[in-house]
């Protein structure tokens, strides 16, 4: 199995604000930025990526290494690829992937793995669906 899921995205400051508010995570650099540029907090980066915020979907794992700051305006293409999967049960799949989130400018901001556990009914939807060309 090798299904990719890709979704872009431009964070704002107002994300940056709602997630510092439900994540308490008010560091200076997310606040008040350096010079005029506001970073996103990690977190926010992650929800970028599609498939791990999907309905049906549990992350039972998740190890990510953070390469590069993404900025208030900067725009993202996240993708989720999934590389393997099991059958729990006839209602259950366990599924590996692999997830990256870069940059507009070609930079690498995120990498890593992830296991999920994802119902039967989604994990048939994905593999119907069409892999981009090139995977």
């Amino acid at each position: 199995m090798s299904i990719t899921r890709t979704a872009t995205r431009v964070f704002t400051p107002e994300d940056i604000d709602t997630c510092a508010r439900l994540t308490g995570d008010l560091g200076s650099h997310h606040m008040i930025g350096f010079g005029d540029r506001r970073m996103a907090q990690g977190v926010l980066t992650l929800s970028a990526v599609p498939l791990l915020t999907a309905p049906g979907v549990h992350m039972r794992e998740l190890s990510f290494t953070f390469l590069a700051p993404v900025y208030a305006g900067d725009t993202v293409t996240a993708a989720a690829r999934l590389t393997e999967s099991e059958e729990l049960s006839d209602d259950l799949v366990l599924a590996t992937c692999q997830v990256s989130v870069v940059k507009g400018d070609g930079t690498t901001a995120l990498t890593g793995t992830g296991i999920a556990e994802l119902s039967r009914a989604l994990a048939d939807e994905l593999a119907t669906e069409t892999a981009p060309q090139g995977d």
